[in-house]
């Protein structure tokens, strides 16, 4: 008997809980035994969880992979279900799947079981069926947007349908923290402390527990789960209508599983890295060490040779302009212990505390001063706005308009910091803020963890060949956490 490929479909999360792989599968070999063909087990391929209409056929992955088992096991038949699970664009299978397979299998057959003959991409009726399966997608498409809105818009506390978020259970629409809340948890820690997305997902394959797939952790995973807004307790849509794009947040909406604070923690870190350089280097004052005669900075030089099969590394700032180098073990040991004793006295400086509140005090007046401004704005805007449209001014209405849309996302962004500024000055007040290195002092600490307190407390440090090294400690501990030009742009 001849062979032959089959292609199944699933198009959603919701398809899982029924029975379409199945029923594909079942009308597939069927129709390949009235057509005295063979389909094996392993020659079935399925595509999981895969719009047709979202992703042109190029971007998906078992059809692309399809399309390669074919050129090389040179089996030119496949047989699709219906037309609808082949795609749902009109046009990007036969540009991006039928046609390159054409070039390399002139007798390719591809069959529907819905179709005595082979899919011909000139045949009138095949043109038809794909556009009429575009069109019921878009209806859909406006449709659940359109719902989902309406939805939003309601005010409703419980989800509209989606994928559940790994960590949570859902029942009856609103989410539960189940057992793996504690994985969620464990990755926002570890990247709060510097750690790396792709070290964490290192961490969570060697300790063998399995990601949301089933299957092995990767950057992008870990980076998902991060840039969710979903585990600090907040409900978060962001809906794409025509060129329209709304936004919905619903604060408090079901149990966090961490709190903002460790997110606002993680978000420094990363400027932090911005700023100064990579977290995890052995150079752990790498852009915060000087010279205390010409002022520069110094740079990094690592070298390693071997000798006698033993491997040497050896590791130095180096001042460029004055041409001396220090080798970083001696340094960090004659410094490192004055900085963790600084950290660990924090607490109990009451001068240090107070400019730390004032500033963080002194950053959300200003901030609130900032968005009663724009509110200003906006309404003189609209003012003009109205009275361009008596006037039939349409330009000036366009541009008024405009103007407000600008200045109302301004008001947002602001709104976000100001958040940001609260959520730190309230762990600040609690002791939560300066706890967490008190705990970290305790135990043996990773380059990442040295790095990162060394961010945060050490405004600078100077050296040079003749001179003991000065660390200069920051008189305002959020001042270069939260600087005044990170404030969104007017």
């Amino acid at each position: 008997m001849t062979m032959a490929f089959g292609y199944i479909r699933r198009s959603s999360y919701k398809q899982q809980d029924n029975n379409s792989v199945e029923i594909q599968k079942s009308h597939i070999i069927k129709f390949a035994n009235k057509k005295g063909l063979t389909v094996p087990e392993e020659f079935i391929v399925i595509e999981d969880v895969t719009s047709a209409f979202k992703k042109r056929a190029s971007q998906r992955k078992e059809l692309m992979r399809l399309k390669s088992l074919m050129i090389e096991t040179k089996i030119a038949n496949v047989i699709f279900y219906e037309e609808s699970r082949m795609d749902r664009t009109a046009y990007t299978f036969v540009l991006d799947f039928y046609r390159p397979l054409k070039a390399e299998l002139p007798d390719i057959a591809i069959y529907t079981t819905n179709s005595e003959e082979p899919f011909n991409p000139e045949n009138e009726q095949n043109k038809i069926a794909f556009l009429l399966h575009r069109q019921e997608s878009e209806i859909k498409s406006d449709r659940a947007v359109g719902n989902l809105i309406a939805h939003l818009e309601s005010g409703e506390k419980n989800r509209p349908g989606s994928k559940v978020p790994y960590g949570y259970d859902q029942v009856k629409n609103i989410l539960y923290p189940n057992e793996h809340a504690e994985v969620v948890m464990f990755i926002y820690y570890l990247h709060s402390w510097g750690v790396s997305m792709n070290k964490i997902a290192t961490s969570l394959n060697e300790a063998e527990v399995l990601s949301p797939s089933g299957k092995a952790w990767r950057s992008s995973t870990i980076e998902n789960i991060l840039k969710n807004p979903v585990y600090t307790g907040t409900l978060h849509w962001e809906v794409q209508k025509s060129k329209e794009k709304k936004s919905y947040k619903f604060p408090d909406n079901h149990e966090p599983l961490i709190d903002n604070h460790l997110k606002q923690i993680s978000e420094i870190n990363v400027d932090l890295q911005k700023n100064f350089g990579r977290l995890d280097t052995p150079f752990l004052f790498l852009n915060k060490l000087s010279c205390s005669d010409c002022r520069n900075l110094l740079t990094s030089q690592n070298g390693s040779t071997k000798r006698n099969g033993v491997h040497y590394s050896y590791q130095y700032y180096v001042c460029k302009c004055c041409n001396y180098k220090i080798e970083i073990e001696d340094l960090h040991k004659q410094l490192l212990p004055d900085i963790f004793k600084h950290i660990q006295s924090f607490n109990t400086n009451a001068e240090l505390n107070e400019a730390s509140k004032a500033h963080l005090s002194s950053m959300n007046h200003f901030i609130q001063d900032n968005i009663e401004n724009h509110k200003k704005k906006i309404d003189k805007a609209r003012a003009k706005g109205c009275i361009a449209e008596e006037e039939g001014d349409t330009e000036l209405k366009q541009l008024a308009d405009n103007l407000v849309l600008r200045l109302e996302s301004t008001v947002d962004d602001l709104r976000l910091y100001s958040d940001a500024v609260n959520e730190l000055s309230g762990s600040f007040e609690s002791g939560d803020f300066l706890l967490r290195f008190s705990i970290c002092l305790n135990a043996k600490l990773s380059i990442t963890e040295k790095r990162l307190m060394i961010l945060y407390f050490v405004q600078d440090v100077t050296i040079s060949p003749v001179k003991a090294p000065r660390i200069y400690f920051s008189e305002n501990l959020f001042e270069q956490l939260l600087p005044l030009d990170k404030l969104p742009k007017q």
